[in-house]
């Protein structure tokens, strides 16, 4: 019998050190963001839940934008496609490109779009997996709990 295990990170763990091109232009972006309370989502195109989801966070980068930095994670290896579609979803946060799936290993994401929750330190804080109904409360209740728990801003 074959068993595989994914090594995921759980709250508590600190944030896998990654670096990812941004879209458009190809910047690599290094996460954590030490020193920045960081909302992270692992989206991809072709994902429905997450065409609703992304809107959401955007709603809450701009309540909390001047606190906190919103970055998604794109699985999709094409990058005028990611471009496109955040651009019909209206994102303005960092927008990575994660072709060969490296975050998503690192992490072991399971589910789209998962989003994460880390702490000025790096630490991940929160977790959620999948999208729903409370997804928004639910998110800006995080931030809030950690932006009260005095997490460096």
């Amino acid at each position: 019998m074959l068993v595989l295990l994914l090594a995921a990170v759980l709250i508590g763990d600190p944030l896998p050190a990654l670096s990812l091109a941004s879209v458009p232009g190809g910047e690599s972006i290094e996460l954590p963001v030490r020193g920045r309370i960081t909302a992270i989502d692992l989206f991809a195109t072709w994902c429905g839940p997450c065409r609703e989801s992304l809107p959401v966070l955007e709603r809450l980068r701009h309540r909390y934008g001047d606190r906190v930095e919103f970055v998604s994670i794109a699985e999709d290896d094409d990058t005028a496609k990611v471009a496109r579609f955040v651009h019909e979803l209206h994102v303005g946060g960092r927008v990575l490109l994660d072709p060969h799936r490296r975050a998503y290993r690192a992490l072991g994401a399971h589910e789209l779009p998962t989003t994460y929750l880390v702490d000025a330190d790096g630490v991940v804080r929160k977790i959620n997996h999948g999208y729903g109904r409370r997804y928004e409360a639910r998110v800006a209740g995080w931030i809030e709990q950690v932006l009260a728990s005095g997490a460096k801003r």
